[in-house]
């Protein structure tokens, strides 16, 4: 059993080093459906629409969204507002039941989007003064600031991201701190520089280029998100962060010996030589999404596939001892006329079966961690998860079995 489990997981290993960027690519066209369950309201203004699955607790959240499915510490939210995914009409329901400050900024996050401006800024015009719910006041304000971008109503603007770099949350400050370093570069509120680096040299098409050069450019949301979007990489760059350099702090044999001396317990991502690294990396990421949203997702997602070719390797390596160690490629002694296990061929087989078992479980655990990952990213890397859970699968199949005959008392 385990000769199969190991063809399989070379075969598969070296199909999804050559073809994940394929897969990945035709896997990106795929919608992730997932019904509406519940609307989490962080602390620092952001909603999350998904379905609360397993996983949550006392003090965490799981919430399955189209993003994938993420972990909230409870501390971190500040409301949860649950549908009934019963009622026939639940999506209409349940907005209908919203308080109606959110109700507001969903409607005007909407007309935002149509690029209806001067309506979606009526919408939020009764909430200016707004206090009952700290996470929707948030989500009020930074659509005044956007709009008052939209309409070039730049001092007011500056009001509210003067007030956010002040008073706000962490996240919000280093937001503030962007739009507000964009329009002290630009102070004509045309898109010429940012930091020091010339808008022609990062604008993708001519045309974006001379609209970036047109009076008041910056109030056009295509241009201003080309402009954060610009200051977000500039941001990584001098956080020094790159796939490579990630990719150089990558030993096989430091992670080996680190998951072998690894806790039973606990968390195993805590023991990987490199996590020094990926700290940093999510810092700098971090600091980039407080400015943009899911701005930096790809560049993680390059980090992740980095991570999990660098594990494969290490898993292989794992697999190979289990196989060496295999119960079924070794032959106890025994009574040639009986059959029977002599006593020293009873304990040879039982330490061979328990030398199995043992080396098992770090393999085991390193593929829960990747298979966790892997969860992040369903839309993109749906092949790798299904492969991983595979081939975990098979590896416990071969474990059952070495439990079971470990106390056989026949060859």
């Amino acid at each position: 059993m385990m000769g199969s489990v190991m063809k399989t997981a070379d075969r598969a290993r070296r199909q999804w080093i050559v073809h994940n960027l394929v897969v990945i690519m035709l896997l990106s066209f795929v919608p992730l459906k997932t019904a509406p369950g519940a609307t989490i309201v962080l602390k620092d203004g952001t909603f999350v629409e998904g379905k609360i699955v397993a996983g949550t607790s006392s003090r965490s959240v799981r919430l399955e969204s189209r993003f994938g499915t993420r972990t909230f510490n409870r501390k971190d939210i500040e409301q949860i507002i649950e549908t009934d995914e019963g009622a026939d009409s639940a999506e209409k329901k349940s907005f209908d039941e919203l308080p109606p400050a959110l109700r507001a900024v969903l409607n005007a996050q909407a007309d935002y989007r149509l690029k209806r401006y001067d309506r979606a800024l009526a919408r939020l015009e009764p909430f200016k003064t707004y206090i009952e719910n700290s996470a929707v006041r948030i989500q009020i304000d930074w659509l005044f600031i956007e709009l008052y971008e939209r309409l070039g109503r730049w001092e007011q603007a500056r009001k509210l991201l003067e007030e956010k770099k002040s008073k706000g949350s962490a996240r919000e400050r280093i937001r503030a701190q962007a739009h507000l370093d964009i329009l002290g570069t630009n102070s004509t509120y045309d898109l010429r520089f940012i930091g020091d680096r010339a808008a022609r040299n990062f604008l993708r098409t001519e045309q974006l280029q001379q609209r970036a050069r047109e009076a008041n450019s910056l109030a056009d949301v295509e241009i201003m998100q080309a402009a954060l979007e610009e200051y977000c990489e500039q941001l990584l760059v001098q956080d020094k962060l790159s796939v490579k350099g990630f990719s150089d702090q990558l030993k096989p044999d430091e992670t080996y010996e680190a998951l072998k001396r690894a806790p039973a317990s606990g968390e195993l991502g805590d023991h990987l030589p490199y996590v020094d690294a990926l700290k940093t990396a999510e810092a700098s990421l971090n600091k980039a999404q407080s400015i943009l949203g899911e701005y930096g997702r790809a560049f993680e997602l390059d980090l992740l596939r980095t991570e999990v070719d660098h594990l494969i390797a290490v898993a292989s390596r794992m697999l190979n001892e289990m196989f060496e160690s295999s119960p079924e490629t070794f032959v106890p002694a025994s009574d040639p006329q009986t059959g029977r296990l002599t006593g020293d061929g009873r304990q040879q087989w039982q330490a061979r079966c328990d030398d199995f078992i043992n080396k098992s479980k770090p393999a085991l655990r390193l593929l829960d961690y990747m298979i966790v990952k892997a969860e992040r990213y369903p839309r993109d890397l749906n092949a790798l998860h299904q492969w991983l859970t595979d081939l975990r699968e098979r590896i416990e199949q071969a474990v059952r079995a070495a439990k079971k005959e470990r106390d056989k008392t026949h060859v």
